[in-house]
């Protein structure tokens, strides 16, 4: 019986390390056949990243001698999806990353901005698998700092959320939480709360376009096209015309006053994948409607994307979707030509 047991054992010993190491051949080859950026009518390359991540913030900050800067922070990397601390910066015309201070603790699905000279990143979390925990931090940058400063928590943690700055105030917009709330947080006298999203959701782009804040897309239980806009001064929320198909973990920004989404995700293991549509609006427009946009190089989700030298740069993100990311984090710099936009509605 004894031997019995043993024999059992050791065959099944044998059929879990097989099973490993299958596992393992499949992620390596994944691995090796990522998707990469390929040649794009009215695209660019920047300079690489320091390393492949995904899930990271993006901000833009004018320095006090003018100069523009782009940061790179935080984020997932690694088929082990180590959440990171690393901040990197790259100014504009420069062609090599620069290393800011780390984040005080490892981030990803955090949010960022840039405002009166300084980076400020809030919530995230730094758990390494499921079941995240949200934090509720806020932490300050100067450009040129030599040390992150923290400042008041937000009142309530958040992941999965995007922060914009808009007339002097910080905003943060959706994510995981306890609510829906608007969060606006002022330099000076802290934190209040605004009127809550319409329809709760994370994983959304947010921009602020004629002075009005906009949600668009994000996931609930899936992925939608949904838009809500935000009226900073009437603390009110509006309908806005809705995508033309559902997206999360989409890029953003406004480029010569046009709003362009760009990829994004269906979460969804089996039916999901890498959503390879991207559109653009004109919010001026007396009934804004969206146009398709010029294709990337490389779709990806998890690149918040921003607005730098006056146009959209994606850095980073993964070419494949929820748990096959770990397979395809880029350190791709994809930069968009601004004319491209006019010429494709052409």
């Amino acid at each position: 019986m004894r031997r019995r047991l043993l024999r059992v054992l050791a065959a099944a010993g044998v059929l879990f390390a097989a099973v490993l190491l299958a596992g393992a051949a499949i992620v390596a080859v994944l691995v090796v056949t990522a998707p990469s950026p390929s040649e794009a009518d009215g695209w660019t390359l920047g300079p690489p990243l320091p390393s492949s991540r995904g899930e990271l913030a993006m901000a833009t900050v004018q320095t006090e001698d003018g100069e523009e800067r782009l940061y790179v922070i935080g984020g997932l990397s690694g088929v082990a999806a180590s959440p990171k601390a690393n901040v990197t910066w790259l100014k504009a015309g420069g062609d090599e990353w620069n290393d800011a201070p780390a984040l005080p603790e490892p981030r990803h699905h955090l949010g960022a901005a840039g405002m009166d000279g300084a980076v400020y990143v809030s919530g995230g979390t730094g758990s390494r698998l499921g079941g995240w925990t949200p934090r509720e931090n806020l932490w300050r940058l100067p450009a040129d700092g030599d040390s992150w400063e923290e400042l008041e928590p937000m009142p309530e943690a958040r992941w999965g959320h995007r922060m914009v700055a808009h007339a002097g105030r910080l905003y943060v917009i959706g994510g995981h939480g306890p609510s829906a709330d608007v969060l606006i947080y002022t330099p000076g006298d802290g934190w209040e709360r605004g009127a809550a999203m319409p329809v709760p959701r994370d994983h959304l782009s947010v921009v602020v376009a004629e002075e009005r804040i906009w949600a668009i897309g994000g996931r609930d239980s899936a992925s939608i096209e949904r838009v809500d806009i935000y009226d900073p001064a009437g603390d009110a929320w509006e309908p806005g015309p809705p995508l033309p198909s559902p997206t999360s973990g989409a890029a953003e920004a406004v480029v010569d006053g046009m709003i362009v989404i760009y990829g994004g995700e269906d979460a969804r293991f089996v039916r999901g994948g890498i959503v390879d549509e991207h559109w653009m609006l004109d919010p001026a427009e007396d009934t804004p409607v969206w146009r398709a946009a010029p294709p990337p190089p490389l779709a990806v989700h998890g690149s918040e994307g921003a607005a730098f030298q006056g146009t959209l740069v994606i850095a980073g993100g993964a070419g494949r979707h929820g748990a096959l990311s770990v397979t395809s984090w880029t350190d791709a710099l994809q930069v968009l030509d601004p004319a491209a936009l006019q010429q494709h509605e052409e």
